[in-house]
């Protein structure tokens, strides 16, 4: 298979003025802006754009502001090249899954707009404190010891993001103790919560009830699963997907290994620096296009 795929980061990925420039030069960005207001009922750019960096990062603003920023990208994208992607699939980290959906034809840009917006408000509700640590895979802290560390201390595995990084996530009091024992090997991610942790299981049943009313249909092309690393055709297993992403591990390991055994390019919808970090040194970070504020039309590597 050739072609390319879409992804989408997680949250993370945000920063202050994000899609500021896209939406400067490309009308059809701008245009993704002035919906999701007419969607939310409130003005992203407000946050986006804002000199608020606290305001930013609380989750109810930046899941949105994520999946607003990926498809004002897709967008700027479709209206600036001559020639249409052969899109095969696409994929999303954590809340990237739902810009991914969008992207897919799965989602409605509005409905996945406030689906994004209600992801981070219950999430948010989920009960603290909780903190989230990426760890660097070495020599001495192998998976298997980051693994054994986290149950001792009543952690979750919240992310797999390739064979150099394990993140875990759960009460903060265990956070920092992990911290302690992986030492400069590991850092604090910027979050407000323990995502993908067992923090969330109160809010499991709200999350489901949201996804269950909002409309999902079959995609015009696949959503790559970033939990079982399997290609989803169907609203229904997609749906089921966006349901688990707030709980179960995101494996972008079984990702990567997709995307090799595809032989597709990665086309890279908002700030990619997470994206590209995660495949350093793979062919994949070479082929990237990223299609982001510093995005004129055409190509831009990564």
């Amino acid at each position: 298979m050739s072609g390319t795929f879409l992804a989408v980061p997680g949250q993370g990925s945000q920063s202050l003025g994000m899609g500021r420039q896209l939406a400067t030069r490309h009308s059809a960005a701008r245009a993704v802006f002035d919906e999701a207001a007419d969607a939310l009922g409130f003005d992203l750019r407000d946050v986006m754009w804002g000199d608020s960096a606290s305001r930013l990062m609380a989750t109810d603003h930046a899941q949105p502001a994520i999946v607003l920023l990926a498809i004002a990208a897709l967008r700027a994208w479709d209206a600036s090249t001559s020639s249409a992607l052969d899109i095969r699939w696409a994929v999303g980290h954590s809340v990237g899954s739902i810009a991914a959906a969008i992207a897919a034809g799965a989602l409605a840009f509005a409905d996945g707009m406030r689906l994004a917006r209600t992801r981070g408000l219950v999430m948010s509700a989920a009960p603290g404190p909780g903190a989230m640590l990426a760890v660097a895979v070495t020599s001495s802290h192998a998976h298997g010891d980051i693994a054994r560390v986290a149950a001792a201390l009543g952690l979750d595995i919240a992310c797999i993001n390739g064979p150099r990084q394990i993140v875990l996530a759960g009460p903060r009091a265990g956070i920092l103790e992990a911290r302690t024992t992986f030492g400069a090997r590991s850092r604090l991610l910027d979050v407000s919560h323990g995502f993908h942790s067992s923090l969330m299981d109160p809010v499991a049943q709200r999350w489901a009830r949201e996804v269950a009313t909002t409309p999902f249909r079959d995609p015009r092309v696949p959503l790559l699963s970033a939990i079982s690393g399997e290609l989803l055709h169907t609203a229904e297993h997609i749906a089921e997907d966006v349901r688990r992403g707030v709980r179960e591990t995101v494996r972008w390991d079984l990702v990567t290994a997709v995307a090799h055994d595809s032989g597709c390019s990665a086309v890279i919808l908002g700030n990619g620096h997470t994206l590209i970090r995660f495949w350093r040194g793979d062919a994949i970070a070479d082929g990237a296009i990223v299609v982001d504020d510093a995005f004129r039309g055409g190509v831009r590597a990564a």
